[in-house]
């Protein structure tokens, strides 16, 4: 917080390597666990979360005043951002329609690759993703109506969990919850703000 008063910049950077650092290391966990895990669902999420990750990192360097991805304005990060939650809150609300099936693990990984490509080549060489932020107006119907559906993702994820709930442990499904419950609550706060910074 007292950095964040001093220098914003430096703040978000923080912020957002530590939340990339946690992404990639439960991908790390998740993977070297998946012979010992049972059910799925944490497999699953562990490789989603190397992609969610990846995007992540490419929002904060993308971020305005890095000066990694020149020429480019508030809206780049926006949209990775808004393509990296869209990505999280699926795999949330995919991961409970695994438990119990047969996950190749591989597979899995490649086909996030495949789709994670295809978000990056959407904003950066075909410049098809949506809009999300333009400077001097702000964010987009786009990015607002991006982030009510990625709380309805996170919200039906809940709802999954629930109806699967036996596959889990009482502490392990109150944390699953928990998590679901503030990545709604922070995706309705990002409808809010007017300046990125």
């Amino acid at each position: 917080y007292l950095i964040s008063l001093k220098n914003y910049l430096l703040f978000h950077t923080l912020a957002e390597m530590f939340s990339i650092a946690v992404a990639f290391a439960v991908f790390l966990i998740a993977w070297n666990c998946r012979k010992f895990s049972e059910g799925n669902y944490l497999l699953f999420l562990g490789i989603s979360f190397v992609f969610v990750g990846t995007l992540d990192l490419l929002h904060t360097l993308a971020y305005k005043g890095m000066g990694v991805f020149q020429n480019y304005g508030a809206d780049l990060p926006t949209q990775l951002w808004i393509a990296a939650r869209y990505l999280h809150s699926v795999s949330f609300a995919a991961a409970p329609l695994v438990i119990g099936r047969n996950l190749k693990p591989r597979i899995t990984l490649t086909v996030y690759l495949f789709v994670t490509a295809a978000l990056i080549l959407s904003i950066f060489y075909f410049d098809v993703f949506p809009a999300c932020y333009i400077e001097g107006q702000g964010l987009t119907p786009f990015k607002l109506a991006s982030e009510y559906l990625i709380s309805g993702l996170f919200a039906a994820a809940a709802i999954l969990l629930l109806l699967r709930r036996s596959a889990f442990e009482k502490n392990i499904l109150i944390l699953l919850l928990a998590s679901l419950f503030f990545a709604v609550v922070s995706e309705i706060s990002f409808v809010l703000y007017e300046n990125p910074f």
